[in-house]
């Protein structure tokens, strides 16, 4: 044992020669034990004075050593281990640590030094081949085992980068398809441009005859066909780019109702997806529109197209009255029928107890029909009548909407009948809108008695007077709303409406050629009862001789006068009426009516116009219910002797007329027949005007008539002209008017997107498609074009209004770019059908490229307005393809900066430092040196023992 009572000291026993070197190797000056003269000694030197002194112990116990110096930490000393309690450091405290490893060198089975060393050998092995592997592959990560969620990560962006290079591929051979279409379009876009100017060439007919504009329509010929080849031929590889198979076909869905929507048949008109989308169409405002007076502002205000400011009225053509001849009205709570003596009438006709009022019409909308009865019995009135024919109008109406109240019934379909209270309409019935709308409806109502028709009235007359000088006789029209307007596209403000050329209504008038005289030549008198003698008989087809009149046939009593009519309509009927000169009783013969007998003139005239179906007992040769009289004609007895039939309403297309037939008993004996044909006395016509609105075309109208109006035609092909729908009145006087006009409003969304703002009229509106945010940001879009008419209306309950929703179907073949590294990641660009046949106003409207014929001057006008669309068709076209070629290109900067990042980004996971992996290396170098070597000594260890052996 050695000692040094200057220093602290332990003992500690090692296990081996290597384990006391390393352990006080570089730990100071006194690093190694001290001679017993205190002198420091060399550690072999050491080893081998103990080995000499002590070889024959079974324990060899080696110097004790002086621990001079322990670091707190121990990682700077892996042998250390903690102290037992009771021991102290150099310094004497007890939280120092111990340089113990305990380990007996006297076993030799197994050898734990050399089982260390082999072990920390093999470590470094590995770590030295990693190294190896490293250094040579350049990769940091060559195996899962390397780095099982690095070698994932980088996997990953591995394929996101190859992805991303073949979409760079993809984009720039994007571009050069893209490349090709445009190439092509350019020698399209000039051939169009040939084409108009040879139009232009062509419409000079001033210079170019007939030959010389069929050449230059030979030379148009070319073009087209040049046009044509270059569509049906430009293609990249298999690929046909021009003639439509790359295009997108969008429409509204076959059975659904029309409202007035249109698809654009643009070849650019839609970038929708294939499959259905959904346009919901709402109304979100209410045009206003009015007819104002044209007249300066502090005159008199009057309305030249006749309208007065009340609802659309109609006039039911029939007439009830008091009595046959003096047309007193009917009151609404008078029984119709009456009581003997007091019957009421209508059409001049009696109303009977048991009779059967049998009428039809239609509802305002014009097709609609309606229709009813009503028995009368002794207390049914006017009143109930109304009501009847009311009932039987809210029924149609609600059955037709489907709901059960009136109510429900929309204000602009409504009708109400009234009975007019006075007034030259007095005894009528007249049918009202329930709003300021126009309203087309009609009635006609019959008098049924015994199952045959009595008397009938057909139709509704809004103009004109009725049934001159009689008890039918009335004002007609007698109003309808300035507000009346319907389909009006014209933009806010005022537009004038011009009335001019006004020509007054007037009836057919027909009259007799023969004369009725009396056997002084006098012309008859019309109440004066004729007796068949003197001044009292009637004689015809006399002459003046000298003054004197002579010869002439003189009806005698039993002589018949045989009625042939024509009507309106051109349908013919025939009635006989019988002179009757000694009647029973004079003084009520021509009161007694529908005996088809008469005494007078007057009588006369009252039998003709007595328009009844249901006749007298004893009459002969007349069959209940078939006509014998006009019905929509009242004779007359002029001044001049003859018979008159004047029509009871003015209009162009009566065909009325008539034939009366004489046939009777000479007075010197035998018989006589001859026939009188009426001539035309005045051309009966409608009361009429012409009409235009802002420069526009003239329309000639009828009073009461619904016209539509244009105004002047656009100058830009494509834009519809405005117009405007509206009921003209009566009492027409030239002058201007003015429409007053602000547009329905509508709001349209296509599959939930955006809101788009339009007018009824408007043309080329596009619409967002909401599904397109789902689809990374691509705007889709659909074009199309509204009518002046929108078959939209705004719920006026209050409750949310849904609007219309139209149901379109898109087939989209459009060009698909990949441009990305997943799924999904793609753009389309649609180029439409550029052929001749469908460049213009669209396949299928006589108005293509391919239709272009220059050999006149509206051919030529009309060529240029279509190659001007269809330049404007292939220009759309080219800037979509010049705005995908800009994309493309922005995509392959984009792509090849986004690939270069994520190749950095799967460098720095995968490749290796190669800096730091060749540290390690020499490391790695050195550690395996040092093991091999001290492998060694330890195998050699055990051999010292043998010394023990002798």
């Amino acid at each position: 044992m050695f000692r040094n009572p200057a220093r602290p000291w332990r003992r500690v026993r090692l296990t081996t020669w290597t384990d006391a070197g390393c352990m006080n190797r570089n730990e100071g000056r006194d690093e190694y034990p001290r001679s017993p003269s205190g002198n420091s000694m060399a550690w072999p030197e050491h080893a081998r004075r103990l080995a000499s002194a002590e070889r024959r112990k079974a324990v060899i116990v080696l110097h004790e050593i002086k621990i001079f110096h322990i670091q707190k930490k121990t990682k700077h000393y892996p042998h250390v281990t903690k102290l037992h309690p009771g021991h102290r450091t150099r310094h004497g405290s007890r939280k120092g640590y111990s340089w113990r490893k305990k380990m007996s060198v006297s076993r030799i089975v197994n050898n734990i030094s050399a089982i260390n060393a082999n072990r920390n050998l093999d470590k470094t092995g590995r770590n030295l081949q990693k190294s190896i592997e490293r250094l040579s592959s350049g990769l940091r990560i060559n195996r899962a085992g390397d780095d099982a969620a690095g070698l994932s990560v980088a996997n990953r962006l591995r394929t996101q980068v190859q992805g991303l290079n073949q979409a760079i591929t993809n984009a720039s051979d994007g571009i050069s398809l893209i490349n090709v279409a445009e190439g092509a379009l350019e020698e399209t876009t000039t051939r169009l441009n040939r084409i108009r100017v040879l139009a232009v060439q062509a419409a000079n007919t001033a210079v170019n005859d007939v030959k010389a504009r069929a050449a230059i329509q030979d030379e148009v010929f070319q073009s087209i066909d040049e046009v044509t080849r270059i569509a049906n031929t430009t293609q990249f590889g298999s690929n046909f780019l021009l003639n439509g198979d790359f295009s997108i076909q969008t429409s509204t869905i076959a059975g659904q109702e029309y409202i007035g929507l249109k698809i654009d048949a643009s070849p650019v008109a839609s970038t929708l997806a294939s499959g259905k989308s959904y346009l919901n169409i709402i109304q979100t405002g209410q045009g206003t529109a009015q007819i104002i007076a044209g007249d300066g502002v502090g005159g008199p205000q009057t309305l030249n197209a006749g309208i007065v400011n009340q609802t659309d009225v109609a006039v039911s053509l029939a007439r009830f009255s008091k009595t046959s001849l003096t047309g007193g009205r009917t009151q609404d709570g008078d029984a119709l029928a009456g009581v003997a003596g007091d019957r009421n009438f209508f059409n001049g006709v009696s109303i009977h107890n048991g009779d059967v009022f049998v009428f039809t019409g239609v509802l305002s909308d014009g097709v609609t029909g309606y229709n009813g009865t009503l028995s009368l019995s002794s207390t049914t009135t006017f009143t109930q009548l109304q009501q009847a024919i009311q009932f039987a109008i809210d029924s149609s109406e609600k059955a037709l909407f489907g709901v059960t109240t009136t109510a429900s019934v929309p204000s602009s379909f409504g009708t109400t009948v009234t009975i007019a209270a006075g007034g030259a309409n007095a005894g009528r019935l007249t049918f009202f809108s329930d709003g300021n709308f126009i309203n087309q409806t009609d009635f006609n109502l019959s008098l049924v008695r015994a199952g045959n028709i009595v008397t009938q009235a057909s139709g509704v007359t809004r103009s004109g007077t009725i049934g001159i000088d009689s008890a039918l006789s009335g004002a007609g029209q007698i109003g309808n709303a300035i507000t009346a307007i319907t389909g009006s596209t014209f933009g806010v403000g005022q537009f004038d409406i011009e009335v001019y050329n006004v020509q007054s209504a007037q009836q057919r008038k027909t009259e007799s050629t023969i004369v009725f005289r009396d056997q002084n030549g006098a012309i008859l008198d019309r109440t004066t009862t004729l007796t068949g003698t003197g001044t009292r008989s009637i004689v015809l087809n006399g002459s003046f001789v000298s003054g004197i009149y002579t010869g002439g046939t003189t009806l005698t009593n039993g002589d018949t006068i045989t009625l042939t009519g024509v009507n309106a309509d051109g349908t013919t009927f025939e009635g006989v009426f019988t002179y009757d000169r000694t009647p029973a009783s004079p003084t009520t013969e021509d009161t007694t009516l529908n005996d088809f007998r008469f005494n007078s003139m007057s009588g006369l005239i009252n039998e003709l116009n007595y328009r009844t179906r249901d006749y007298n007992a004893g009459v002969t040769g007349v069959v209940d219910g078939r006509q014998t009289r006009f019905e929509d004609a009242i004779f007359t007895f002029t001044s001049k002797g003859v018979l008159q039939l004047v029509d009871d309403i003015g209009r162009s297309d009566s065909q009325m007329s008539f034939t009366l037939t004489f046939d009777g008993t000479k007075t010197a004996g035998g018989n006589f027949t001859f026939q009188d044909d009426a001539v035309l006395a005045q051309e009966g016509f409608y009361e009429q005007a012409t009409f235009r609105i802002d420069g526009g075309g003239e329309v000639r109208a009828n009073a009461g008539d619904v016209i539509t109006l244009y105004g002047a035609k656009a100058t830009i092909e494509g834009v519809p002209q405005p117009q405007v729908t509206l009921r003209v009145g009566t009492g027409f006087t030239a002058g201007v008017d003015k429409l007053e006009n602000t547009p329905n409003e509508f709001i349209g969304s296509l599959n939930g997107g955006a809101y788009v703002t339009f007018i009824n009229g408007d043309q080329n509106v596009v619409f967002i498609d909401g599904n397109s945010g789902g689809n990374r940001g691509v705007a889709r879009f659909m074009t199309a074009d509204f009518d002046n008419m929108i078959d939209v209306t705004a719920r006026t309950d209050g409750l949310p209004d849904a609007g219309r929703t139209i149901v379109i179907s898109t087939i989209n073949r459009s060009l698909n770019f990949h441009v990305g590294a997943y799924a999904g990641q793609a753009f389309r660009a649609a180029i439409g059908d550029l052929t001749s046949e469908n460049l213009g106003f669209g396949r299928g409207s006589g108005r293509t490229v391919a239709d272009i014929d220059v050999t006149t001057i509206e051919g030529a006008n009309e060529a240029m307005r279509i190659v001007d669309e269809a330049l404007d068709q292939v220009n759309k076209t080219r800037s979509i393809l010049g705005a995908a070629t800009n994309r493309l290109e922005s995509t392959i900067s984009n792509l090849s900066v986004s690939a270069e990042n994520l190749t950095a980004s799967e460098s720095r996971i995968r490749d290796t430092d190669i800096a730091r992996e060749s540290t390690e290396f020499t490391k790695n170098q050195v550690l395996i040196q040092a093991g091999v070597s001290v492998l060694a000594q330890a195998n050699f260890q055990s051999q010292g023992f043998l010394s023990l052996l002798g």
